[in-house]
C-alpha cells in the first residue's frame, strides 16, 4: 500500500511538472454536487497562515460551507481565476473561502494576494502535502467545495467559472 501511494505521489509530481499549472482549462459550467450520502469527509487541514497569523484549519470552519482553492502566484490559470474568487467571497459571506498557496514562495504569494485584493483566509501548502491529501494529480488551480458537515461536495480541476461557483452556493443554501 505504501509503495502504491508513493508511486501515485511520484506520478502526481511528474504530471505537475509536465503540465505546469494548466489544469483542465475553464470549468464547463457543471454545477451538480455529489449527493450528500456519497460525500467523503474532507482531510484534516492545518497549515501556516500566509500572513503569519493563526494557523489555517478546516476544523474551525465546520458548520459553514467552504470553498478551498489551491493556487500559486506563478500559475497563469490561477492568476486569471483569482479575481472571480475575490468577487465571489465578497458576495457570499455565508461560504468561507480559503486559498492555499501551493509550491510557492510566501513573499510571492503575499504580493499576488495583495495585488488582486484576496482578503479571504489564505494559507501556505509549501510542499503540496495538503493538495496531495485531496488527490490533486492534475495541476493547479484546484477548487474543493466542502459542505457544512466537513464533507467533500465536489472538486473542480482547472479554473472554476463564476457560473459553477454560483451553482455550488445555491445548492449549499448560501
Amino acid at each position: 500500500m505504501a509503495v502504491r501511494r508513493a508511486l501515485a505521489l511520484l506520478l502526481a509530481a511528474a504530471l505537475l511538472v509536465l503540465s505546469g499549472c494548466a489544469g483542465l482549462g475553464e470549468e464547463s459550467g457543471r454545477v451538480a454536487l455529489t449527493p450528500e450520502a456519497d460525500r467523503d469527509p474532507a482531510p484534516a487541514v492545518t497549515v501556516p497562515a500566509l500572513d503569519g497569523g493563526k494557523p489555517v484549519t478546516l476544523a474551525a470552519l465546520r458548520g459553514h460551507p467552504v470553498l478551498l482553492n489551491f493556487w500559486a502566484s506563478w500559475c497563469e490559470p490561477c492568476k486569471k481565476e483569482m479575481p472571480t474568487l475575490v468577487t465571489f467571497s465578497k458576495e457570499h459571506p455565508g461560504m468561507d473561502v480559503v486559498g492555499l498557496a501551493v509550491n510557492d514562495r510566501p513573499g510571492d504569494s503575499r504580493r499576488f494576494a495583495r495585488q488582486v485584493g484576496a482578503d479571504f483566509t489564505l494559507g501556505i501548502d509549501r510542499d503540496a502535502d495538503v493538495a496531495a491529501e485531496f488527490d490533486s494529480t492534475i495541476g493547479l488551480p484546484m477548487t474543493v467545495i466542502i459542505d457544512q458537515e466537513g464533507r467533500i461536495a465536489t472538486t473542480v480541476f482547472g479554473a472554476v467559472s463564476r457560473t459553477a461557483l454560483e451553482g455550488f452556493a445555491d445548492q449549499l443554501g448560501v
